[in-house]
């Protein structure tokens, strides 16, 4: 019944969709990367703004209008983005390109409205959704850091494995907040019975250089067996906590469990537990940041952003929007 209600609101966006659909393929031949499509009074881009890489050149990518200031095309950059002249772009060591562009409303003006969707808001009660269609569109929604969550168990054995449900919460202390569902059947998952057991457990942000083994680390294992070994990872000693750190990955946060919080759905059932960890120690790989000026060097980091899914947004362009713009941009 759920899915029913839930179908049906979203029935009534089709006809624009299919208007759309098929203005583009009758205008395929005279249309250009400016030219727009006014149906219905609204204007919608000719062309889509998101850009999907194959895994093949290590990255799983795609972009939202929300996350429009970044440009993640693999090719040329997306102008008509920004309406203003592109900087160069500067490679990094592997010949990847990484640009710093101004913000798409550099003229903007203290108190002055800018842009509002001209589309219809959907409005939903969280109870339309499904369990399983509401976890998904929370995901999709908010992008969040890409991680690998790294924990041992009392015999030993490492695990490693991708969260979505993660974030910093807290400078002072530092704190990083990891939330871990159960199994659909209703069992722990091996990070919350190693974390449980051990109050520890190590962040690895994901860089788009390993992200295949990444993701494959979300498959499901016995407790009995590592993922470090049956994915590929590489394990790097932590300094205070057990639990090993990935190599793969540009910066590591060792972690100490400071408050658990236990979830309770309507049903009276606990479907999840959040953990507070009091970061330790911090472990960044050079390359990725210049300890003299204490900046990072995002060119060389190539972070990746978790979307809905099994889906990634590569991260090669950054804005400043407290950068003035030149009068020839």
């Amino acid at each position: 019944m759920k899915d029913e209600k839930f179908n049906s609101l979203f029935n009534t966006i089709n006809p624009n969709l299919n208007n759309i659909n098929h203005t583009k393929k009758k205008n395929n031949n005279n249309s250009n990367i400016n030219n727009n499509i006014n149906i219905d009074n609204k204007m919608y881009l000719s062309n889509p703004v998101v850009t999907k890489v194959p895994c093949s050149i290590n990255v799983l990518s795609s972009v939202t209008q929300s996350l429009s200031k970044c440009n993640f095309s693999t090719n040329q950059p997306n102008h008509f983005l920004f309406s203003k002249k592109m900087p160069a772009k500067v490679s990094n060591s592997n010949g990847q390109s990484f640009q710093k562009v101004p913000t798409s409303n550099s003229n903007w003006k203290m108190g002055e409205t800018q842009k509002i969707l001209s589309g219809k808001t959907l409005t939903f009660e969280p109870s339309v959704f499904s369990s399983s269609q509401l976890h998904q569109f929370l995901l999709g929604s908010f992008p969040r850091p890409a991680c690998i969550i790294s924990t041992i168990s009392p015999e030993g054995i490492s695990n490693a494995a991708p969260y979505s449900f993660t974030n910093l919460v807290c400078s002072d202390p530092p704190t990083f907040s990891l939330t871990v569902f159960k199994n659909p059947d209703g069992s722990l998952k091996d990070t919350q019975v190693n974390i449980d057991a051990s109050n520890e457990f190590a962040v690895n942000l994901i860089s788009d250089w390993f992200i295949e083994s990444a993701h494959a680390s979300g498959m499901q294992c016995s407790p009995d067996v590592s993922e470090f070994e049956k994915i590929g990872f590489t394990p790097k000693p932590s300094t205070i906590i057990k639990s090993p750190l990935v190599a793969q990955s540009p910066v590591n946060y060792e972690c100490k469990v400071s408050t658990r919080i236990p979830f309770i759905n309507r049903e009276g059932k606990e479907t999840a537990i959040c953990y507070m960890g009091e970061i330790v120690k911090i472990h960044v790989n050079e390359q990725v940041y210049d300890a003299d000026k204490a900046t990072f060097k995002y060119e060389n980091l190539k972070a990746l952003v978790k979307l809905g899914g099994p889906l990634y947004a590569k991260i090669n362009t950054v804005v400043d929007p407290t950068q003035p713009t030149s009068s020839s941009q």
